[in-house]
């Protein structure tokens, strides 16, 4: 019954996720001509051994140095990549374009994935994280094709709204063949919504093992002192809907002690570039925009970062970080690429969907947390103020990440098992 009224409410709701995907936004790239692949209409790829979905940026992000090692150990598997965005699609054509085939995912519509499967027949199925389709995955055991969850992360608040329809989820859950659960806690969630104990496997998150940071820091290194001089910089990275608002605020308090302190400010979504410039100028602030190749001048206390991925390196030109999606109630982002380069962090109060991270950041000082922009605005400005302090914080944050790295080879190990 479930499982018909999902089916039911899927196409009244096709029309919003079109919406999502094709209307045209400032800054956003477009599907365009391939708006077929969603419905499961694309060229065929033929002998794909593994189908690998990552829904959108950041698991496209995440999953390269995974696709990179595994095209080392075997160069002979022929990996078709889908993402469900545009963005994602950028991406992977940019970053991945020699190693996968990229195509659009399918709608989770019983004929867009027929289709899909007739076309592509993929031998197994590799999901990036929590990015489940009933269909697709009943779909997939009836045409015996296996599906492993990777990097899978399960919040206690996510697994208690399952349980509500503990039914449906446990026969969700029970159609994965293997998870590979980023901690100990988040197996035994999986277990409780219907994972068999046999077909669970903490391996550990692969967001630890960062791409090689060496080369990003030489490059910072260059164009550091060309663009930003001398200046202090702190970074709001990945920032939502109201909350730049409060990230500017936290920059009035800051430039009250340190007047010629910089703010690299990298909204989370691109539609919203122009907006957040709009918001600098209603602040207050001058501003230069990295989209348009401009240059900071003295009187600028903010650099939009309006691009898309580039928040390494602009980690990399800055001495602290705030990551967003932390003063409103998204759960935040991975801290992790910010503590790869010793950056000491502070972050708003929900920080849910990365918990466990944050908690052992916590602990070492290299993370401070709070709802109080003044708070936030104090920690920032010792910080900045005192390059032994923050060197302390941000040494520590880099060994919880060099002490958690592995989770790569042990994911490796257990999908090609």
């Amino acid at each position: 019954m479930m499982r018909l009224i999902y089916n039911l409410l899927l196409i009244p709701l096709l029309p919003l996720a079109m919406y999502k995907l094709y209307w045209p936004r400032a800054g956003k790239p477009s599907v365009g001509k391939r708006w077929p692949e969603h419905f499961g209409l694309s060229k065929k790829v033929s002998a794909v051994d593994v189908w690998f979905h990552a829904v959108s940026v950041g698991e496209v992000l995440a999953a390269i140095p995974l696709i990179t090692q595994l095209k080392q150990q075997q160069p002979q598997l022929n990996i078709l990549l889908t993402t469900t965005t545009a963005t994602g699609a950028e991406q992977a054509q940019s970053k991945l374009a020699d190693l996968v085939i990229h195509r659009y995912a399918p709608f989770d519509l019983w004929p867009c994935i027929r289709w899909f499967l007739h076309l592509h027949k993929p031998k197994q199925l590799w999901i990036l994280e929590t990015e489940l389709w009933p269909n697709w995955l009943q779909l997939c055991q009836n045409q015996n094709i296996p599906v492993s969850l990777i990097n899978a992360r399960m919040s206690q608040r996510s697994c208690q709204r399952y349980l509500r329809f503990k039914g449906f989820s446990q026969r969700l859950y029970s159609q994965l063949g293997q998870v590979l659960a980023q901690h100990q806690d988040d197996a035994q969630r999986f277990n409780q919504l219907g994972v068999a104990a046999a077909n669970l496997v903490v391996t550990g998150s692969i967001k630890y093992d960062l791409p090689n940071t060496q080369a990003i820091q030489q490059q910072a290194e260059q164009l550091r002192p060309s663009l930003f001089g001398e200046r202090l910089i702190w970074i709001a990275a990945s920032t939502h809907k109201g909350e730049d608002e409060q990230v500017l605020e936290v920059m009035q308090q800051v430039r009250k002690q340190l007047p010629d302190s910089l703010l690299i400010l990298v909204p989370r979504h691109p539609e919203r570039f122009d907006q957040v410039a709009e918001l600098i100028a209603a602040s207050g602030f001058d501003c230069a925009r990295r989209s348009q190749q401009q240059s900071p001048a003295a009187k600028d206390a903010v650099y939009l970062a309006d691009t898309m991925g580039e928040m390494l390196l602009m980690y990399a030109c800055s001495d602290a970080a705030f990551i967003g999606g932390s003063l409103v109630p998204v759960g935040g982002h991975n801290y992790l690429e910010a503590a790869a380069l010793s950056l000491p962090c502070v972050t708003g109060e929900h920080d849910f969907n990365f918990s466990d991270i944050s908690q052992q950041l916590q602990a070492c000082g290299a993370l401070k947390l709070s709802a109080d922009t003044e708070q936030l605005a104090n920690w920032l400005k010792a910080w900045l103020s005192s390059a032994e302090e923050r060197s302390k914080a941000g040494d520590a944050g880099l060994s919880i990440v060099k002490q958690n790295q592995g989770a790569l080879a042990r994911s490796l190990a257990a999908l090609l098992n």
